[in-house]
């Protein structure tokens, strides 16, 4: 009888699941390999991106693959590409998983995507270090012109660190807005986090999945 409700259980969880996946996009992760070398590439020149990197310049391929090969061998980082209904159209990093603090990144590579993937983005992130590694504390640096993540990070109630000078572009100067999340304040508040947003970014969130094995 308990092994009928069991299955049972199961049953009606994965309706649940189908049914969302026909109303709100798959959310899934998958580890960067040499498949999506170009792709990010070209992701990662585009104006709109680079313009919110430290380093804006336009990276040449060379280059890329001497990044891809140092990645390769450093398991202090992951590196995701951002599938969406099995379409790519992103990427999520993370680095410093060796520590008690590691550091993420995002960026959007497409425009014609799902409304409300940055929100996604916001929590996979902490999805995975709270689920996925040892850390005690996410930790992530925007520059100060970058105004639509700073107000993100804000929306899910990450702590601000004092900024630091980030240089000069265009003649203006900036600096790095600094931002630290514990994970004992998520597991707390991941449910009233999401009560603040849109009903279907609630619902999507329920399809987010990490394809690689526990650090």
């Amino acid at each position: 009888m308990n092994l009928c409700r069991q299955c049972l259980a199961v049953t009606e969880s994965d309706l649940k699941v189908v049914k969302l996946s026909r109303t709100y996009p798959k959310s899934v992760f998958r580890v960067f390999d040499e498949h999506h070398l170009e792709r990010v590439w070209k992701w990662r020149n585009q104006a709109h991106i680079r313009i919110n990197m430290h380093n804006d310049k336009t990276i040449p391929w060379h280059e890329h693959l001497s990044w891809f090969e140092s990645l390769k061998q450093d398991p202090t980082r992951q590196f995701f590409v951002f599938y969406q209904n099995d379409r790519p159209i992103g990427v999520l990093n993370f680095s410093g998983l060796d520590t008690e603090e590691p550091e993420w990144g995002c960026y959007l590579g497409e425009a014609d995507i799902w409304p409300g993937s940055g929100l996604l983005l916001e929590v996979a992130a902490l999805d995975y270090v709270a689920d996925y590694t040892k850390a005690k504390a996410l930790y992530a640096e925007v520059l100060s012109f970058n105004q639509a993540v700073i107000k993100l990070h804000r929306l899910f109630e990450y702590q601000s660190l004092e900024s630091r000078d980030g240089g000069v572009r265009e003649g203006k100067a900036f600096e790095v807005h600094r931002f630290r999340y514990p994970l004992t304040d998520w597991r707390q508040r991941r449910q009233n986090i999401l009560k603040k947003l849109p009903a279907q970014i609630r619902e999507a969130s329920q399809l987010i999945d990490f394809e690689q094995e526990l650090l």
